[in-house]
């Protein structure tokens, strides 16, 4: 009668071939399985023996001498498990997951197979013994002990594999013992964890390593399990989790691990410091400890693939799966330990929002549910919470052209617009109240520094190597070194410039702190000015071209720039050298006439009679108050005032810093009365 024949070698060669260590790694972890298996069911009989299964590895870096010897004192391969031996796609061990072909991937990874095993039968106990082979026909030849050869003296089943097959196993598999180890230790950990009963012991050319003693010694706390429970559309997990010291997780990706396992044994491992939260978990005296978990479930069960090596499962699916059981493994096992962290997000996120409200668009809740569970710092924060906020703003920009479009359309307005304006109204209020409160806090902010800046260097006014402090000043309000209209200028053209003048909030047009020759055509001056302004909402006689999209005509002349110079606070010693007159013409002399090489290379005429607006920073104290004794009063009584007389037009005023600070606060106190701000106490 006609029958399908097998092509085992054929059936082999198609077998996935190992690309990392595990993979390399799985015949002979299927091995251990079996041994494991075997002791299971022998102690299912009645057997009181302690389970033990003894693993010695020889010649590990050679992949031509590689020697693997697994000995097992379980039941042995009696007549139903060698039958079974012997049938490809086996369901024998279907009720623990198993599939029928982890022996053929033996045949896949090594060269030469014997397996030895006695078993009870009736009559006393018996030995098989045999070679297994890659080929067609007669895979099995059982063959006596060879001559000299003792063989087992006890009930269980010895499997000796040699050297290497193919090149993907003899590159994939780990050469160095301290990998071998980690892996092994990763694959069977949840055995070693949950307790099998049995005894391992892995001896590489003459170096043993017992479990599960090698892992037992790093659990600190057992008593982590979360119970049975449901996850929709997948069905009843359970969780049994241990807190174990940090070695435990040595070789892992990550530090909390969830161990995956199918018919109880591990599948994957997964790093869940991320939905864990706490960097690390505390149990008995200790605070320093890493989650282990052994998910259960005979979902998974039913899901593993032949190899054991995967779940039949998309990513997305495991992560859901992974989530869940981690989020109840919070709830339970680790709830009076996420008290705390849970306070201290919370608390790190209300800080977060108060210096960052454009972030505070939903309730506190909501918002936390939207990011990691492992955020904490306001990066964090901001990278879950930026791609809602984008959506709230798109939902909020459409309701408004769709009320635009509404009115001009012409059509009848519905009863409801009444409703949808309102609507539309409110979420741009809400938007705006938002924008201002994130603007008011950095404003408070700068100014709140402002004032302890000044009172520092006020403090070391008398020190000479400070200038760097002088310097940390000017450049607090504008980056100093900085054209700020120049595109290929790498360094930051950001700017507090509103601290002078709010209509100076957003000019590119400036130079800090720049060489004239660097700035002026033509020029051979190496002197600096502090800050030279050219455009401000006022009009000093240029618009940014790059502002509207516009080109603008530079052919009329600048009639109006400013000039600020920036005295060190507390700064009382002034020498002849130093008449605030004297500098200030200067530089306008350098300027008037000549030409600033502006935006996109535009050159920006400076006119004869351009009117220059000169302000010195300072405190009027020693000599400075008896340079500008002779000066006209600013209106506030604290600063000094002189118009510029005949060929050169515009004025000089001196301001107090401590002015310029008042009025900067002055400015901005309706929006931070508004955002519920106070002033900072001076420094």
């Amino acid at each position: 009668m006609p029958k399908l024949i097998p092509n085992i070698e054929n059936r082999v060669r198609k077998l996935p071939k190992p690309a990392t260590y595990s993979q390399a790694l799985q015949p002979l972890f299927e091995a251990v399985s079996n041994a494991l298996y075997a002791i299971e069911d022998r102690s299912a009989l009645g057997a009181t023996m302690a389970g033990d299964v003894r693993i010695s590895i020889t010649n590990l870096t050679d992949a031509g001498k590689f020697r693997v010897e697994i000995a097992d004192n379980g039941i042995g391969l009696d007549a139903d498990r060698y039958e079974a031996f012997q049938t490809i796609d086996t369901d024998f061990k279907r009720a623990r997951g198993g599939k029928g072909v982890g022996r053929l991937f033996w045949l896949d990874a090594f060269e030469r197979i014997h397996v030895e095993s006695l078993f009870n039968e009736e009559g006393g106990i018996k030995r098989r013994c045999f070679a297994f082979t890659l080929r067609n026909d007669e895979q099995i030849v059982e063959e006596d002990l060879p001559n000299g050869y003792v063989g087992r003296q006890e009930v269980g089943t010895t499997i000796i594999c040699e050297g290497l097959r193919g090149t993907s196993y003899q590159k994939a598999f780990p050469k160095q013992k301290a990998t071998f180890l980690r892996y092994f230790s990763a694959h069977f950990i949840a055995d070693f964890l949950v307790g099998n009963g049995a005894s391992v012991e892995v001896n590489l050319d003459g170096e043993p390593t017992k479990y599960p003693e090698a892992v037992a010694d790093l659990v600190i706390g057992r008593d982590l399990e979360t119970g049975d429970f449901d996850i929709s559309d997948y069905g009843t997990f359970s969780v049994k989790g241990f807190a174990c010291d940090k070695e435990a997780s040595t070789g892992l990706d990550g530090n909390h691990q969830l161990h995956l396992l199918a018919n109880g044994r591990t599948v994957e491992s997964r790093k869940v410091d991320g939905l864990i939260g706490l960097s690390t978990i505390a149990a008995g005296e200790r605070d320093d400890l890493y989650f282990h978990g052994c998910v259960s479930s005979e979902y998974l069960d039913e899901r593993v693939n032949e190899g054991r090596t995967a779940f039949n499962l998309p990513e997305d699916i495991l992560k859901e799966i992974s989530r869940k059981c981690v989020e109840q493994v919070r709830e339970t096992a680790l709830a009076d330990q996420m008290v705390s962290y849970n306070a201290t997000r919370r608390s790190n996120y209300d800080e977060f929002v108060s210096r960052h409200p454009i972030y505070g668009f939903d309730d506190p809740d909501v918002q936390l549910s939207r990011v990691p569970f492992s955020a904490q710092t306001p990066e964090e924060f901001a990278t879950g919470l930026v791609k809602y906020q984008i959506r709230r703003d798109e939902e909020r920009q459409s309701t408004m052209e769709n009320v635009i479009e509404l009115l001009a359309k012409g059509d009848s307005v519905p009863e409801s617009f009444a409703e949808r304006l309102q609507t539309a109204v409110r979420e741009v209020q809400s938007s705006e109240q938002l924008a201002l409160a994130q603007h008011v806090v950095r404003r408070k902010l700068v100014l709140d520094l402002m004032g302890k800046l000044l009172t520092r260097v006020r403090e070391r006014a008398d020190k000479q190597d400070d200038f760097h402090l002088e310097q940390t000043l000017h450049s607090f309000i504008v980056p100093m070194h900085v054209a700020g209209h120049d595109a290929a200028e790498k360094r930051s053209r950001a700017h507090d410039l509103w601290i002078l003048d709010e209509r100076l909030a957003f000019t590119r047009a400036f130079s800090s702190d720049k060489r004239f020759d660097a700035l002026l055509k033509d020029s051979e001056n190496a002197e600096r000015s502090d800050l030279i302004v050219w455009d401000f909402a006022s009009g000093l006689g240029v618009v940014d071209p790059l502002r509207d999209g516009e080109r603008v005509d530079t052919s009329k002349p600048l009639e109006k720039v400013m000039i600020v110079e920036f005295k060190k606070p507390g700064r009382k010693h002034y020498g002849p050298e130093d008449q605030i007159h004297f500098q200030i013409t200067k530089y306008i002399d350098e300027l008037r006439g000549g030409e600033i090489e502006g935006f996109e290379r535009q050159r920006i005429r400076i006119a004869q009679d351009c009117v220059f607006y000169c302000y010195v920073v300072a405190d009027i104290e020693g000599d400075l108050k008896r340079q500008l004794s002779t000066w006209s009063k600013s209106a506030n009584g604290q600063g000094r005032f002189m118009p510029l007389q005949g060929d050169v037009n515009g004025s000089i005023e001196v301001i107090q810093w401590q002015d310029l600070v008042n009025d900067a606060w002055a400015r901005n106190e309706a929006t931070l009365y508004a955002a519920k701000l106070q002033r900072g106490r001076p420094g």
